[in-house]
């Protein structure tokens, strides 16, 4: 049998605040990187910038994100939507609007490959 994990629970205590309001818990396999953000309603505006090196999805699952992807134009997402930022593709200038349960907004981004500055 494998020493490595498969399986991880959902579990409140193991999200790491990283700057005030940004709380993220990070899975990393070999090729790929799920991050599970949970943002404090208020926060932002985050950089507007892009990752040379990695492709980025990501689903909002709670709260919503008013943010610019590629172009000077706002889009708000909500809950089941995504989007996509290619290699080099500018996105960001975040703000955040908390769902009435958490007062958080909840995205997983998944990055490939792997972010170090994120292990």
């Amino acid at each position: 049998m494998s020493d490595t994990q498969r399986v991880w629970a959902f579990d409140d205590s193991e999200f790491v605040e990283v700057k005030p309001g940004f709380r993220r818990r990070v899975y990393t396999g070999d090729e790929l990187m799920l991050t599970l953000w949970r943002i404090r309603e208020g926060c932002g505006p985050t950089p507007y910038d892009d990752h040379p090196d990695h492709e980025q999805y990501g689903m909002v699952l709670k709260g919503r994100l008013d943010f610019r992807i590629d172009s000077d134009e706002r889009r708000v997402l909500g809950p089941g939507d995504v989007y996509w930022a290619p290699k080099g593709c500018d996105h960001g200038d975040s703000l955040f609007i908390g769902d009435p349960e958490h007062g958080e907004t909840w995205i997983l981004d998944i990055f490939t490959p792997p972010r170090d500055e994120y292990r």
